[in-house]
């Protein structure tokens, strides 16, 4: 019985983690944090070439975090329960079905993911110095992406594999795939203003990472075609598959740490963008201080970017297996036992290979990083008021690539100074609608993209919250030497030479 619990609890573990952290929650792509001419350093996180593009000449991070999950199998019903209610009372939760499961399911046949990202931006800072840019950047992030899930996998995780109207179904599912990584890294960025002429700019930018990943793992399968007969017996007719771990564990007992060394393996990453900026004034400038720069205010900006392309590759504690065209008639698999990672791959091995080191592939395994193309398009309705259009999509160069969701969003916003609001409204990978709220003030900023859920109004199959700290100093504002107060020097305005102060597009 115990054994058959464990079973549950891997199988379930991808789609019910949120639940059990939503006491220590931290967005995805933290719209109102990283589109608006004040995010300065934190504009890499969508494209490293709007560095030379902010309200800021130098801008300061301390610490930026960012939660977000999101999946399409398990849910709490917003009618029982709701994010405070859990925060206040953790042991008080719903409970649904014979086993008294703390959370329900979506009852149809679409195929299932999971998104889990944890992501923090470290002490970080940028500087623009006329056409260039630089920035120094740190953060950690714990990422999980599963995709693709055929709808009977969970299901056989949250009824267990004695569920009736499961059996005797042949299941043909093919491109599975799920991984997980934790990393830490350090970046370099820089972006230059290639092209300046009259009132169009163009400006490109590039960051360079290096990561270091305390631990990382994936399985991924082709195809994969079988039948459950009972809670006993499975006919494996056809699989092929793969699977690889990096784990702080000792495979031999699973119960003992391995921290030498500590990250299990290395790699780096990079983002490449280009922003465009058709400029509302054609301005011709002279300056002798940093603080006395101008910012070109705009009609429009257009920013395109690809993001987080790079791999880690593990050579410390990994293993690398992989079942290749197999098929095995599996009686009695609800009595085989394992107390350890060795012994349960052994097992595997010698099942379908009929040798217990058949599956070994080798003490070496990848990983990629999240990558996505994305648009960013920005225009100024009137003064201080803007509305971004944004998009981001995935790409993936293999299976064992984390997958970044996609989504499209607008983002409406009013922007000052001290003061910053933004309302997102996104469609989540195409189909699911949400709509957000950001505000910043001085230096703080919070977040979500998805308010429903906050309020009370969506279900708990997801969560998303960002807040950030950080401090800009402005372009155009320079301290007096004398009265220490943030002015701006129009006794150096001489030495500029504005031509057309309202340009018409």
């Amino acid at each position: 019985m115990q054994r058959k619990k464990l079973k549950r609890v891997f199988i379930l573990a991808l789609f019910a983690f949120s639940f059990t952290c939503n006491k220590s929650v931290h967005a995805q792509e933290m719209l109102g944090v990283t589109l608006g001419n004040y995010s300065g350093v934190a504009s890499l996180m969508v494209n490293p070439a709007m560095l030379a593009n902010t309200r800021y000449y130098l801008d300061i991070n301390l610490a930026s975090a960012d939660f977000f999950f999101r999946n399409n199998f398990a849910y709490i019903p917003a009618s029982d329960a709701s994010i405070y209610s859990i925060i206040r009372n953790p042991d008080n939760l719903p409970k649904y079905g014979d086993d008294d499961m703390n959370f329900t399911y979506y009852d149809n046949k679409n195929l299932k993911f999971n998104t889990l990202s944890a992501k923090v931006m470290g002490p970080s800072v940028m500087l623009q110095y006329g056409k260039h840019a630089f920035a120094l950047s740190t953060g950690a992030q714990l990422f999980t992406s599963a995709n693709r899930i055929p709808y009977e996998m969970p299901l056989f995780g949250y009824f267990g594999m004695d569920e009736p109207s499961l059996h005797n179904i042949n299941y043909i599912d093919y491109n599975i795939d799920a991984s997980v990584a934790a990393w830490m890294n350090v970046g370099a960025s820089y972006a230059y203003t290639v092209y300046e002429y009259m009132d169009q700019k163009l400006t490109i930018g590039a960051t360079v990472r290096y990561l270091w990943s305390y631990a990382g793992s994936y399985v991924e399968s082709s195809n994969v075609d079988y039948i459950v007969l009972n809670d006993s017996t499975i006919n494996i007719k056809n699989l092929n598959g793969t699977g690889g771990y990096a784990l702080p564990l000792d495979y031999s007992t699973t119960d003992q740490m391995v921290n030498d060394p500590f990250f299990k393996g290395h790699g780096f990453g990079v983002d490449l963008g280009v922003v465009y900026v058709k400029k509302k004034n054609i301005d011709i400038e002279r300056w002798d201080d940093l603080c006395e720069q101008e910012f070109d205010d705009y009609i429009f900006r257009i920013g395109v970017s690809l993001l987080d392309l790079g791999t880690m590759t593990y050579k410390s504690n990994a293993q690398l297996h992989s079942f290749d065209d197999v098929s095995v008639y599996w009686e009695n698999y609800d009595t085989t036992g394992y107390t350890s990672l060795n012994q349960l791959m052994g097992e595997l091995s010698n099942l379908f290979y009929e040798d217990p080191d058949a599956s070994y592939r080798g003490d070496k395994i990848k990983i990629g990083l999240p990558g996505a193309l994305s648009v960013q398009v920005d225009y100024n309705l009137y003064k201080n008021f803007y509305a971004s259009a944004f998009w981001i999509h995935p790409i993936r160069f293999n299976m064992h690539t984390m997958r970044r969701p996609a989504q499209v969003a607008l983002v409406p916003r009013y922007e000052s100074r001290n003061f910053e609001f933004s309302l997102p409204i996104s469609v989540f990978e195409y189909r699911f609608a949400r709509v957000g709220l950001s505000a910043r003030f001085w230096f703080f900023t919070i977040g979500t993209e998805r308010l429903g859920t906050w309020l009370g109004l969506a279900n708990l199959d997801g969560l998303d919250i960002y807040a950030s700290i950080k401090f800009g100093f402005g372009k155009g504002h320079c301290r007096s030497k004398f009265k220490g107060a943030c002015i701006e020097d129009s006794f150096k305005k001489k030495k500029r030479s504005k031509i057309n102060k309202n340009l018409v597009f």
